[in-house]
């Protein structure tokens, strides 16, 4: 398991995480489930990592959504579909403490 920093771009996942805030991720994907906070190669745009919260998960795509409850604060899978679960590229373990 390889750990790596995230660092969360807009409002959609607020009010968990905010704009700038830095999250300690997990390569290890093998047990997100529904409610997992994720980092995922967007389906669209090849050069965006985002970062949302899996609503919904089979054997193969998972339904995400931002946190956000203003529905134009995030572009998720109401704009591109469920992503393949190959897309997936962490889980966020928690946010880095400031020292």
């Amino acid at each position: 398991m390889q750990r790596f920093i995230a660092v969360v771009s807009g409002d959609s996942m607020w009010p968990t995480y905010a704009d700038g805030e830095r999250l300690v991720c997990s390569d290890d994907v093998s047990t997100v489930g529904a409610d997992s906070v994720i980092v995922f190669q967007h389906p669209l745009r090849s050069n965006v990592r985002a970062i949302k919260r899996i609503k919904e998960i089979d054997d193969l795509t998972a339904f995400v959504e931002g946190d956000n409850p203003d529905p134009l604060a995030s572009e998720d899978s109401h704009n591109f579909g469920r992503i393949p679960l190959s897309n997936l590229i962490g889980v966020v373990l928690h946010v880095e403490s400031k020292q």
